[in-house]
Formats: C-alpha cells, sequence, structure tokens
C-alpha cells in the first residue's frame, strides 16, 4: 500500500507525483500518461488508499469525481497581498483565468493572504526541515556526495534546530491554524496563480533556493494545514507560456476540486501539454450517483456557496447536479434558525410547488456521520423529483412550520435569499 507521506500533491500540473514502491509505481506511470483531469484523479483514488500498517495513514472519504456547483464561491487573495516578482504575463494571466473561473456562475470574493503566507514561511524558515534531515541521516552521514550540494546544504541545516524550536514552531502553527480558520467562512474553494513566475533552469541554478522559495507561495502552506489542493492548466499566456490555477479546499475536497478544474480545463483552450490535444469537455452531469455512494438532495444552507456546505465536503461530498422536487411540495422559511434555513414539507397532490434543490453524492460512512448531525426540527425522507425518481433529502417537522413564512414562491433558497438582498 502507499505510504501517505510519501504522497505528494504537485503544484506544477493537472496530476499527482507519486513516490512509491516500484509495484505501484509501474502502475502509476501507465496511468500518468495521460494528462487531463480524470487521469489525475484516477491515480489519486489508487494513491489515497488506507494503509492499517502505517502510522501516519488515515481514512479518508471514498473519493468521487465531482460536477461543478454554480453557486460556489471562490477565494482570492487580495490584490495588494498577490506578487508575481515582476513576471507581468503572469499576472495578467491570473486575473484572466479569475475571470473565467467566475464565469462558471462562481462568485468570487477577495481575502487576507497574510496568514496563510507566514505558514509557507514556516515551511522553509522553520524546524519541518529536520523530519527530511531524520528520514536522510544515514544518507548524509556515509555518503553525502549521493545528494545534489543544494538538496544536501537545506536539508543539514537542521542541525540549527533543538527540541524547543520545534515546539515553538508547532505552538506558531497552531495559531496560525485558527487565524486561517476564519478566512474560510467567506468561500468555499481558494484560487491562486500555481506559481507567481516562470524562472529559467539556469536562473534556478544561480539562485536555487530563493527562487524555490518564491514558486511554492502559493503552495507551501497546504500540506501544514491538512488542506487539499489541484492544480489545472488553464490557458495561454501573452509570451507563449502556460498559465495554470491551483484550488485550494479543505481536507476531503479533492472531489470538488477535480470537478471544478475539469470544467476550467476544459474551457482554457489550451493544448493538453505536448501533446497538441484539445481537452475533453466535462462528462454531463449523471442521473444517477455512481455506484457505492448516495445522493442527498439539499435544499438550504447545505447548497453550494451557503454556509452549512463545508459539512458535506468534508466528508468527501460530490456534487452531482441540480435538480428539482416534484409539484408536491412547499418551502418555508424557518424562524429562529441560525444559520437561516429553509424547511421543506411534503403536501397533498396539487398544493404545492417544484422547488429547486442540489443533489450531492456520499458514501454510505459519509452519509451516516452527515445524518447523525442533523438537528430537529429537520431530518431526512425520501423526496420525489420532477424526473420522477426518488432520493433521500431533508424535509421538515410539520409542526415547525407554524408561523413560518411559505416562501415557495421563490422557487427555491436562492432565490429567497436573493430577494431580500435587493
Amino acid at each position: 500500500m502507499l505510504d501517505r507521506r510519501q504522497h505528494q500533491r504537485c503544484p506544477f500540473a493537472a496530476q499527482y507525483v507519486v513516490q512509491a514502491p516500484i509495484d505501484l509505481l509501474e502502475i502509476v506511470q501507465q496511468v500518468i500518461l495521460e494528462i487531463d483531469v480524470a487521469d489525475a484523479f484516477a491515480v489519486f483514488e489508487t494513491a489515497c488508499a488506507y494503509d492499517p500498517a502505517d502510522a501516519y495513514s488515515r481514512p479518508f472519504p471514498a473519493p468521487a469525481p465531482s460536477g461543478a456547483p454554480k453557486g460556489v464561491r471562490f477565494g482570492v487573495p487580495r490584490s495588494k497581498q498577490l506578487a508575481f516578482f515582476g513576471d507581468a504575463d503572469s499576472e495578467a494571466a491570473f486575473t484572466r483565468d479569475v475571470a473565467r473561473a467566475q464565469a462558471l456562475g462562481a462568485r468570487v470574493v477577495e481575502f487576507d493572504f497574510e496568514p496563510f503566507a507566514e505558514v509557507a514561511q514556516l515551511l522553509y524558515e522553520g524546524p519541518w526541515v529536520a523530519e527530511r534531515y531524520a528520514a536522510t541521516q544515514a544518507l548524509i552521514e556515509t555518503d553525502p556526495g549521493a545528494l545534489h550540494p543544494v538538496t544536501r546544504a537545506i536539508i543539514e541545516g537542521a542541525r540549527r534546530f533543538d527540541a524547543v524550536a520545534a515546539f515553538e514552531a508547532f505552538y506558531k502553527l497552531a495559531d496560525l491554524k485558527r487565524r486561517t480558520q476564519s478566512a474560510w467562512r467567506d468561500f468555499d474553494v481558494m484560487l491562486v496563480p500555481t506559481i507567481p513566475r516562470a524562472y529559467t533552469v539556469a536562473e534556478v541554478e544561480a539562485d536555487p533556493v530563493r527562487l524555490n522559495s518564491r514558486l511554492g507561495t502559493y503552495t507551501n502552506f497546504v500540506n501544514l494545514l491538512d488542506l487539499s489542493a489541484f492544480a489545472t492548466p488553464s490557458g495561454m499566456r501573452r509570451d507563449g507560456l502556460p498559465s495554470s490555477l491551483t484550488l485550494i479546499g479543505p481536507s476531503g475536497a479533492d472531489g470538488l476540486l477535480a470537478g471544478i478544474a475539469a470544467e476550467i480545463q476544459s474551457r482554457c483552450g489550451a493544448p493538453m501539454g505536448a501533446t497538441g490535444l484539445a481537452a475533453p469537455p466535462p462528462k454531463a452531469a449523471p442521473a444517477r450517483p455512481p455506484a457505492g455512494r448516495i445522493a442527498l438532495a439539499v435544499v438550504g444552507a447545505h447548497l453550494a456557496g451557503l454556509p452549512l456546505n463545508r459539512e458535506l465536503v468534508e466528508l468527501g461530498g460530490a456534487f452531482l447536479r441540480e435538480a428539482e422536487t416534484s409539484a408536491d411540495y412547499r418551502l418555508y422559511a424557518l424562524t429562529g434558525a441560525q444559520p437561516p434555513k429553509p424547511g421543506l414539507l411534503r403536501v397533498a397532490e396539487g398544493a404545492g410547488a417544484a422547488i429547486k434543490l442540489e443533489l450531492w453524492t456520499l458514501d454510505p460512512a459519509g452519509f451516516g456521520a452527515f445524518v447523525a448531525k442533523i438537528p430537529a426540527p429537520l431530518g431526512i425522507g425520501t423526496i420525489r423529483l420532477r424526473d420522477g425518481s426518488s432520493v433521500k433529502g431533508f424535509l421538515v417537522e410539520a409542526e415547525a412550520i407554524k408561523g413560518a413564512e411559505d416562501i415557495s414562491g421563490f422557487g427555491g433558497w436562492r432565490g429567497y435569499l436573493e430577494s431580500i438582498r435587493r
């Protein structure tokens, strides 16, 4: 099985780089010959398997590719915090790529990137390099020439740190984690340049430590904060070099990130690497969930871009498609709910309306964990859809709608929220 400590999300292409035992590595090398998002996700599905023999391995939600929900919110660093180190073409490409991503139907919000940048600095300037030294100590001490001089110099820098410095760094990281968590209230997916500037091999060889640190400006914090990330080609720059976006989300959001990345890659117009082939269009949303997944209809605060959607994403929830109920339901704005929530109630045939909703899928474990946290007066029942099929979804107890506003005329929770924002 794959060692989770040897699995690194690659910030430079829409693929995953895997360092693994030779038997699995041979399989991965065959798969990775293809270079679209679907292939990258296929490698991820193999690499994320749980290994009970590895003390650092932990079970993740069963991965599933997702669609790209229109209501998702993209977080972009404040314009004054974006650094491209003099690369005007990189800056122009990122501005263009954000506009293209917004055209998917998403809302773009700016956020304070500073605490994330501080975490990124810890990776190179803090004692985490000591972990690399622990892994390579025998080689460094017996055959130091086996390592590239720059690599060896960086790893040997661990000798200046002691246990006190390590604990101080962990305390600082814990504080920064708390600061970064508040930022996620305003967006669902972080959108950043994969690299801030393109450097030549000669430039990197002349100043390897500083320039490699710069290349990780927007990604070095991902592992330390236990986030997920997916880099995808996003087009071509004015100088003919490729551009790329990195999508970052909470742990477990890999399927959602892959779905959005597939949309971005298919729309960017750039060929797939040196093949010259066009990226395949995203697959049409399936009517039913993949095998082993349970469809869940959400109608309120768990919709993409709304406050509780993260609960779905962190359990490995994957967006399936938009849908509507049959015309046998009424939607109510519940009183006193925080965050604000609606209640969907089944009524007599002909006395209701079709209510817009989203279908997400979860594996059985995620579905059970999600349902266990649902507070009264809400619950999970069977909802009939307009196409005649049925799915599990949110319903409300009849007692809870007494005195609640009937908002069925807005067609759904989003329509209602838009009406009160005007």
